[in-house]
C-alpha cells in the first residue's frame, strides 16, 4: 500500500458537505482530529496516523471547524456514506419553527419541557390508567417517527436531520422500521408507568425508600444525589477505557488512565515505605483514631501485592469522579467545590498526567524508530548488540528485596499524593458535603438497583482509610526529606557537643513529628475532617 492510498482506505471525501467520513465508523471527522481518531478508534501507529492526517488535510475544501458545517434543514435524500436510523423522533409541537430530531423518548420529553415549556404528563404524580392513555395520545400527536442521519457524533454538527426512506439501492436502515419503532416507544411508556421500582433504578428520587433507609438517613446520600441518573454516576467512576470500541462510540481517556495508574503506583510505593522506611513508633502513630491515644498494634501492610491493588480501587474511583466532572460533560453531575489548595493540586495533577501521556507517546515513537534502525543493521552487529543487551540485563537484574524497596516517587505520583492529602486535610466548618471527598464517597455508595448498605459499604471505607494512612506516612517522609546522618546523628565523640552555632539543624522535624501533626490535624476523631 502506497502512502498516497492510506487515507483513501480509511476515509472518504464527502464533497457536498466538505467533510471527511471515516468508512469504518460511519461519521465525519474534522481534519484536525483525524490523527487522534485513527490512533484511538482503530488503532494505528503514530507515524501511520500522521501520514493519514496529512493526506486528509490536503483534500480540497474540507471544513476546519464544526461550526462551519451546514447541517440540512429540510428533508434530504440519504447520504450513502452515513448510517440511516429508522427510529428518529421528530418534534411536532411547532413544526414550522422546531425541527429537532432525537432518538430517545426521554430526551424528547426533556426537549419539550426545556424548549417549549410543555410537559407530556401535565402534572406530577403517578397517572391513572385513563391518564396514561391520554399521555400516550399526546406523545403520538406531538412526535413523528422519521428516518434520520447525522454528520458528526458529538459537539456541533451532531444533531440529527431527517432523510427520505432509503430505496433499494440506498443505505440500509440501522434499526427497525417505523411502525415497530413506534410500537416499541409505546411499550416503553407503558412499562415506565407500570413499574415505579424500575423507574427508580435509574433516577434517584426524593423520598425513595428501601431496606437501608436508616443508613441513608445517616449518610445523607439521598438529598445530595436526588435527581441524578444511577447509570451515569456509576459510569463516571469506572476504570478508564484503554482500547475503545468504535462500534460503541467510546473514547480513549489517556489522561484519566495515567491518573488511574499513578494512584495504584502511589499506593504500592506508600505501602513499601511503611514496610521498609519507618519503624514501630511511626506505625503506632499512623494507626491512631483518637488524640492522646496509645495503640499497641502498629499499622500493618496488606499481605501481598494483589491486596493493595484491590484496596486502592476506591481511591482510583474517587479520582475518576473528579476527572470526569471537572471536564466538560453533557450529563447531570453532583455539585461540589474545591478549596483553593485542592484546586491548585488538582490542576498540577492534570498537568502531570498530560506530561506523562506525552512522554509515553514520545518513548513509543522512539522505540519504533529504534526498531527500524536495528532492522537495517547487518546480522553481525545485531548479534553483538543482543549479546551486550543480555549482559546488561543479567548484570542489572535486581534482587527480590530491591524490587520491593521504594526508591522515589514519579512526578505524577507526587502530584497525586499532594491532591489526596489536600482532600484529606480539609476542615469541615458547616456541612459534610462541603468536602469534595465526602461527595465522591457518596457516589461510591450507588448501586444499579439501590444503595450499598451497612454490609457492603464499610469495606469500601476501610480500604479508603487504610490506604489514606499509607499516604500520610508517605507524606511525612516527603516532608522530612532524606535521612542525613550528619543532620540526625551526633559524631562518634563520647561527649555530647552543644552545636549552638546551628540551632536550626537541632530543631529540624523528623518523620515522627510530621506524622503526629497530620494525624491530630485530619486523621483522628474530633478533627472535623472527611476521615472523621
Amino acid at each position: 500500500m502506497t502512502e498516497s492510498s492510506i487515507a483513501g482506505e480509511c476515509f472518504e471525501h464527502l464533497v457536498e458537505y466538505a467533510l471527511a467520513v471515516c468508512k469504518e465508523c460511519g461519521h465525519g471527522v474534522l481534519p484536525g482530529q483525524v490523527k487522534s481518531h485513527v490512533q484511538r478508534a482503530h488503532p494505528a501507529k503514530r507515524k501511520q496516523a500522521e501520514l493519514i492526517a496529512d493526506e486528509v488535510s490536503s483534500w480540497a475544501g474540507l471544513v476546519e471547524f464544526a461550526s462551519e458545517l451546514e447541517v440540512p434543514s429540510q428533508v434530504v435524500e440519504p447520504i450513502q456514506q452515513l448510517p440511516v436510523y429508522a427510529d428518529g423522533l421528530s418534534c411536532q409541537l411547532d413544526p414550522s419553527r422546531c425541527r429537532q430530531i432525537f432518538r430517545s423518548e426521554r430526551v424528547m420529553k426533556n426537549h419539550w419541557r426545556d424548549a417549549h415549556d410543555w410537559s407530556v404528563a401535565g402534572k406530577s404524580g403517578r397517572p391513572t390508567r385513563v391518564q396514561q392513555k391520554s399521555i400516550q395520545d399526546r406523545i403520538s400527536k406531538n412526535c413523528k417517527i422519521v428516518h434520520c442521519q447525522r454528520l458528526m457524533v458529538q459537539g456541533q454538527g451532531s444533531q440529527y436531520f431527517e432523510v427520505h426512506q432509503p430505496g433499494d439501492d440506498g443505505p440500509e436502515p440501522v434499526p427497525i422500521d417505523g411502525d415497530a419503532a413506534w410500537a416499541q416507544v409505546g411499550e416503553q411508556m407503558a412499562k415506565a408507568w407500570a413499574s415505579v421500582e424500575t423507574r427508580a433504578q435509574n433516577t434517584i428520587q426524593a423520598g425513595e425508600t428501601d431496606e437501608v433507609n436508616p443508613w441513608l438517613e445517616r449518610t445523607q446520600w439521598l438529598p445530595y444525589l436526588v435527581g441524578m441518573e444511577r447509570p451515569e454516576l456509576m459510569a463516571c467512576i469506572e476504570e478508564p477505557v484503554a482500547e475503545p470500541d468504535p462500534r460503541q462510540e467510546q473514547q480513549a481517556e489517556p489522561v484519566e488512565a495515567a491518573m488511574w495508574a499513578a494512584m495504584e503506583g502511589l499506593a504500592r510505593f506508600s505501602q513499601a515505605s511503611v514496610i521498609h522506611r519507618i519503624g514501630v513508633f511511626v506505625r503506632l502513630e499512623a494507626i491512631r483514631t483518637e488524640k492522646h491515644q496509645t495503640r499497641f498494634r502498629p499499622l500493618q501492610p496488606y499481605m501481598d501485592e494483589k491486596s493493595i491493588v484491590e484496596h486502592v480501587r476506591p481511591w482510583q474511583q474517587i479520582l475518576m469522579f473528579f476527572a470526569r466532572t471537572q471536564r466538560e460533560h453533557a450529563w447531570k453531575s453532583p455539585a461540589y467545590r474545591f478549596t483553593r489548595r485542592q484546586r491548585e493540586t488538582w490542576e498540577a495533577l492534570v498537568k502531570a498526567a498530560e506530561k506523562s501521556v506525552e512522554r509515553d507517546e514520545a518513548e513509543e515513537e522512539e522505540e519504533e524508530e529504534q526498531m527500524e534502525v536495528e532492522e537495517g543493521e547487518d546480522e553481525t552487529m545485531a548479534d553483538v548488540d543482543e549479546a551486550i543487551e543480555e549482559m546488561e540485563t543479567h548484570t542489572d537484574e535486581p534482587t527480590a528485596n530491591a524490587i520491593s524497596e521504594p526508591q522515589t516517587l514519579s512526578s505524577i505520583e507526587k502530584a497525586c499524593l499532594a491532591f489526596c492529602i489536600a482532600l484529606l486535610s480539609q476542615s469541615i466548618t458547616r456541612k459534610e458535603y462541603d468536602s469534595p471527598m465526602v461527595c465522591a464517597l457518596a457516589v461510591l455508595g450507588v448501586k444499579e438497583d439501590g444503595w450499598k448498605g451497612p454490609e457492603q459499604y464499610p469495606p469500601v471505607l476501610s480500604a479508603v482509610i487504610k490506604v489514606a494512612r499509607f499516604m500520610v506516612v508517605q507524606q511525612a517522609l516527603e516532608l522530612s526529606g532524606p535521612l542525613d546522618d550528619e543532620d540526625e546523628f551526633d559524631s562518634d565523640s563520647a561527649y555530647e557537643s552543644d552545636d549552638s552555632s546551628n540551632p536550626a539543624r537541632r530543631q529540624r522535624k523528623g518523620c515522627l513529628q510530621f506524622m503526629q501533626e497530620m494525624m491530630d490535624r485530619f486523621m483522628v476523631r474530633g478533627s472535623h475532617s472527611p476521615m472523621q
